[in-house]
């Protein structure tokens, strides 16, 4: 890469940086291309960047962001996922980590807490926003619905 390629590179991963609610560092090594492309294809909604980067590179990014501690992290070869929807980017690693051994998330950080690999599938085991808004219509729903069935199954007896 040229020095301009270089400095492009940095100021688009920062620009990422900004918009992000997480930063994973997962180590490649032991994947095949296609594996590798799967667990991409599967973060492609969840991200703004995913992609193997030299360390030096991203540790330049990171420098002056929130996200500067996930720089200690960057020690062998590495991908980076920057995340917009950090939980269910963590639900996707745990789950790739599961079912290609090969693949080691080393950590991240998300929001204001900086994680290892325990904590990543800690957090992935816990249900999305997404879930918790439907658990709680359900909840708010319930009552009226069962009122209206009690009331149906009364006008049904009396006629």
């Amino acid at each position: 890469m040229r020095r301009e390629e270089k400095s492009d590179l940095i100021s688009a991963l920062q620009s990422s940086l900004k918009e992000a609610n997480g930063v994973f560092v997962i180590e490649n090594h032991g994947l095949t291309v296609k594996e590798f492309e799967g667990l991409r294809n599967e973060l492609r909604p969840l991200v703004s960047v995913f992609k193997v980067v030299k360390n030096r590179l991203m540790k330049l990014a990171l420098k002056d962001t929130d996200f500067e501690p996930v720089s200690e992290m960057l020690k062998r070869p590495t991908a980076v996922a920057v995340a917009t929807d950090g939980l269910a980017v963590t639900k996707v690693l745990a789950k790739f980590a599961e079912e290609h051994p090969n693949l080691t998330i080393v950590g991240g950080k998300m929001d204001a807490d900086v994680l290892d690999q325990a904590g990543i599938v800690q957090l992935s085991k816990l249900p999305s926003l997404l879930e918790i808004r439907g658990t709680i219509a359900r909840i708010l729903v319930e009552p009226g619905s069962r009122l209206a069935r009690v009331s149906a199954e009364y006008g049904k007896k009396e006629q």
